[in-house]
């Protein structure tokens, strides 16, 4: 019987995750502001920079600046102008990964981009104070305005901020799992005009929202849902915002051209950014619209091994991607699609395609030294450093998605059960809370074949799309998984990791209802 282990070390593993790469490589929240705006958000890094920062830090420096291209439709007056201009987004502080609770600032600036010619000019600087703290996985952060300026010229009037009768808060969660942070907050805004020259205010818009969002590997998205209504004592305006942000590092194949060539053709990573946001205005002149910023795409080419071996073969195209990404790794001759996988083969392939944070071990190069090295308590008895699995088996247990069995042992060496294979990758998105509990009876016709430590994670699994049955609807949770269904199985995780949470992310969340 398998056990499913929650390691007490996984707060700190979490922390290390995080210090691994720089913040600015990365999406943060926010990253269009909290103002119903949108920009052209950051790309997700490529791979080679990726293995450049893979360092390890104590402090997590906040200091730095982001500049994007920003737009946003202006409604004081009651009918949209858009403005298009920059946005900059500095923070400053230190993040103690050794503390679980600590203050930072950030300051988002918005002006106008002399180059561009837009309706309306927004001048608008605000100083967020963010007191955040960690609880286990979970970061809760409260961002409280602390200073802000703002003037906004429309053809109909100008609008300057009473910062004294106006306040703007956000309040953020942040779940980190082994390969998604995934995250939900809330708006409240009350902003006051008058017309900059000592005259009372006219002019307020109270803004109430909610976003959601998720970074990972392979894709990242935030999408905001704010309603708000614009008084100026006469009239009231509703609107609606809708604005979504999302980046995805696709795999696309390209055959070379020349016959001559020593490769027939190769992936590379193309990495995209859709952003865009829709909005409705209600009242005695309905209208709707949309806005966009378009951003360029950016390409990295992938390895191209010499995959000819497998020609025709239906697992092909799985295994030729994962080799291109690098996590399958040695010569591709030697990996046979029908072999068995071991339990260890494919706990560091789901290791590479999260690309969790793999620490090397101090590793002596003669072979007598690594043989002399001494079992490693914290993991399994099972497996010492010697191992050349051992760092991925580390990382794997550590992140919280590594499975041992019911003596404690690791079994590196022992076939792997689809079962086990399955409960990897749901627990690998930190989703098993839509696994119903108490156990729950799966979908499956072979539902009673099905272990009881993993009846929560397949149910979650099928739940999200991750898996369905067989033509004759099973799951056969205890067959022995071939190398070529591992390969299908891990471009399934990442495909996901893509595509998937990214529509529930847009689609699934931009809406009108009232």
């Amino acid at each position: 019987m398998l056990k499913l282990r929650r390691q007490s070390v996984f707060a700190f593993v979490l922390f290390v995750m995080l210090s691994a790469f720089p913040l600015s490589v990365f999406a943060d929240v926010g990253d269009f502001g909290f103002f119903g705006g949108i920009t052209n958000g950051r790309k997700l890094p490529k791979t080679t920079e990726i293995l450049l920062a893979n360092t390890t830090t104590t402090n997590n420096n906040k200091n730095k600046n982001t500049e994007f291209i920003y737009k946003e439709e202006v409604f004081l007056s009651g009918v949209p102008f858009m403005f298009e201009g920059l946005m900059t987004i500095k923070q400053s502080g230190e993040v103690n990964n050794n503390t679980n609770v600590g203050t930072y600032n950030v300051t988002y600036t918005i002006e106008p981009n002399g180059a561009a010619l837009s309706p309306a000019q927004i001048n608008r600087e605000v100083q967020f104070k963010v007191n955040w703290r960690r609880e286990g996985s979970q970061i809760i952060k409260d961002m409280v305005a602390s200073d802000w300026t703002e003037t906004i010229t429309t053809p109909a009037d100008t609008y300057t901020l009473d910062f004294d009768t106006s306040y703007f808060n956000v309040s953020i969660i942040e779940d980190h799992t082994p390969a998604v942070t995934y995250y939900r907050g809330d708006i409240s805004e009350r902003a006051s005009y008058g017309d900059g020259g000592g005259a009372p205010v006219v002019t307020s818009l109270e803004t109430y929202g909610s976003f959601y969002g998720y970074n990972n590997a392979w894709s990242s998205t935030e999408t905001h849902r704010i309603d708000a209504v614009v008084s100026n004592g006469a009239t009231d305006v509703l609107y609606q915002v809708r604005p979504s942000v999302s980046m995805s590092k696709m795999l696309e194949y390209t055959a070379n051209e020349p016959t001559a060539i020593s490769f027939p053709g190769n992936f590379k990573e193309v990495m995209s950014n859709d952003s865009g946001l829709a909005y409705n205005v209600f009242g005695n002149t309905p209208t709707s619209g949309t806005v966009s910023v378009l951003s360029p795409n950016t390409f990295e080419q992938l390895i191209a091994p010499d995959m000819s071996f497998l020609r025709g073969n239906p697992a092909e195209d799985d295994i030729k991607r994962l080799f291109a990404m690098q996590i399958l790794e040695g010569e591709p001759k030697f990996y046979i699609p029908n072999q068995a996988i071991t339990r260890k083969q494919f706990t560091a392939a789901v290791v590479k395609a999260l690309k969790l944070p793999v620490t090397v071990s101090a590793q002596a190069s003669s072979n007598a030294a690594k043989r002399n090295r001494s079992p490693v308590v914290l993991l399994f008895p099972d497996v010492t450093q010697n191992d050349p699995y051992f760092d991925y088996i580390r990382a794997a247990y550590e992140s919280g998605i590594a499975i041992g069995r019911s003596n404690g042992m690791f079994y590196g060496d022992s076939s792997l059960e689809m079962q086990e294979a399955l409960v990897i990758m749901l627990r690998s998105l930190g989703l098993e809370n839509l696994g119903l509990d108490p156990t729950p009876e799966t979908v499956f016709v072979d539902d009673a074949d099905v272990a009881d430590w993993a009846k929560r994670e397949l149910y979650a699994a099928e739940r999200i799309g991750l898996i369905s049955a067989d033509a004759d609807g099973k799951i056969n949770p205890k067959r022995i998984i071939t190398k070529a269904e591992a390969a299908a199985l891990i471009n399934h995780l990442t495909e996901y990791m893509r595509s998937d949470l990214r529509t529930d992310y847009t689609t699934h969340i931009v809406d009108y209802v009232l």
